[in-house]
């Protein structure tokens, strides 16, 4: 469902808001990762307590994307984004002048509901905004542009903290939310009436049956295990791993991690809109792009694990890129979710959809950090690549085992329509 009287420069608007909004979300996602050094000296953090942040935080997003999905039916994409920014810059503040490990726990429990708010709200306005030969587009877009958050926080955050003060990093952290959320607040206004509200005026009871009729959907699943295997790698990298990964196992320095993560954005940029445009109605390459992606984060990271250090920055080239592929090809679940699952439903369905990617980071966060510690390592001073070569090996075994379970769903769901 579209919203035919808007004029051409709103639409654009409305969908620019999802970009900022989720631009927005990823510097909180990952500001944590990119000051996990800092982190670790001023708090005085384990390896566990890092990890424990990342789990945190992904364990709140993934456990209220249903919920979340039923509250955007109900209430409107509108009111969920901008309840979910007020939040992100409410738990920036509480990171920046939080004094204790507790209450960095509760400020991560806070970003991650208020993060889980803001994508599913972002592809719904996108829906109901764009035309329809542009929503695939308009979804990738979303990715590209949010996916500069992680560049946000892995440079300028990082010498804002160090040449100012940690209060002051996170406080301009939350400053910039704040005003995302009351620009947000002006321009989605002129919408009027939101058209995402599919289930408004249905009962309580009405909602929870139509998550059920969404669950009970093999599309549902399908959209679900396309995210998880495209973007839990990608996931746990940019929330808790990656820039640790990089500099102790990888061996490269502050500006070598800030290159590194430039890239993932930038090859964003290129790949999304290609996928967007190449994938609208051809579910053959779809599939394609999917398991290609995953084929490729496996190859890549074998090789970078298994390469002496320190790594050439050819190969580490080549594992960005791959990492980089697994966002945009995760954003093709939502169109698998859009085709398979009757409409009336979809942010229902995309609520579980988007949980696929988040749970599975979790995963890969706790038995990371798992095998770290199981061979001794408390800080991450003791990380090597080594280490790192045994406890990456869960993440490996999940990607290759959700790629069969991917492609055997898809090949049920194909003949069942044939």
């Amino acid at each position: 469902m579209t919203t035919p009287t808007l004029r051409p420069w709103l639409r654009i608007a409305v969908w620019v808001v999802g970009c900022v909004a989720y631009l927005a979300a990823i510097m909180s996602r990952t500001s944590l990762s990119a000051t996990g050094a800092i982190a670790s000296d001023r708090f005085d953090l384990t390896s566990d307590n890092l990890a424990t942040f990342g789990i945190l935080q992904l364990l709140v997003y993934a456990g209220v994307q249903i919920p979340v999905g039923m509250l955007i039916d109900r209430l409107g994409a509108r009111a969920v984004l901008l309840s979910g920014l007020v939040i992100v810059a409410g738990s920036q503040l509480l990171i920046g002048f939080g004094e204790t490990f507790a209450a960095l726990l509760v400020a991560r429990a806070f970003a991650g509901l208020g993060d889980a708010m803001i994508f599913p709200s972002a592809v719904r306005l996108t829906a109901v905004s764009l035309r329809p030969a542009w929503i695939s587009t308009g979804t990738q877009m979303i990715g590209v542009v949010g996916n500069f958050g992680m560049v946000v926080t892995a440079t300028p955050l990082v010498w804002l903290v160090a040449a100012a003060s940690w209060p002051a990093g996170y406080a301009v952290m939350a400053a910039f939310t704040g005003v995302v959320a009351l620009a947000a607040g002006a321009i989605l206004a002129l919408m009027g009436r939101d058209p995402s509200r599919t289930a408004n005026g249905e009962s309580l009871g009405s909602v929870v049956r139509g998550t059920g009729e969404a669950l009970r959907e093999p599309g549902t699943w399908l959209a679900f295990t396309t995210h998880l295997i495209t973007s839990a790698a990608f996931t746990a990298f940019v929330v808790t791993w990656g820039p640790l990964f990089l500099e102790h196992g990888a061996g490269l320095d502050a500006g070598g991690v800030g290159a590194y993560l430039l890239v993932i954005p930038l090859v964003g940029m290129v790949a999304g809109p290609v996928f967007g445009r190449a994938t609208a109605g051809r579910p053959r390459l779809r599939r394609a792009i999917i398991a290609g992606s995953v084929v490729f984060q496996i190859v890549a990271w074998t090789i970078a694990l298994t390469w002496p250090v320190p790594t050439p920055l050819l190969v580490l080239g080549i594992l960005a890129v791959a990492t980089a592929l697994g966002g945009p090809a995760s954003l093709i679940a939502f169109d698998l979710s859009r085709h398979y699952v009757p409409g009336h439903l979809a942010a229902r369905a995309n609520g579980v959809v988007n949980s696929g990617g988040f749970t599975g980071a979790l995963l890969i966060i706790w038995l990371t950090g798992a095998m770290l510690t199981a061979q001794g390592a408390v800080t991450p001073d003791d990380y090597t690549m080594a280490l790192f070569r045994v406890a990456y090996l869960p993440m490996l075994a999940m990607l290759a085992v959700g790629l069969v379970v991917f492609l055997v769903l898809s090949a049920r769901i194909r003949r069942s329509r044939t």
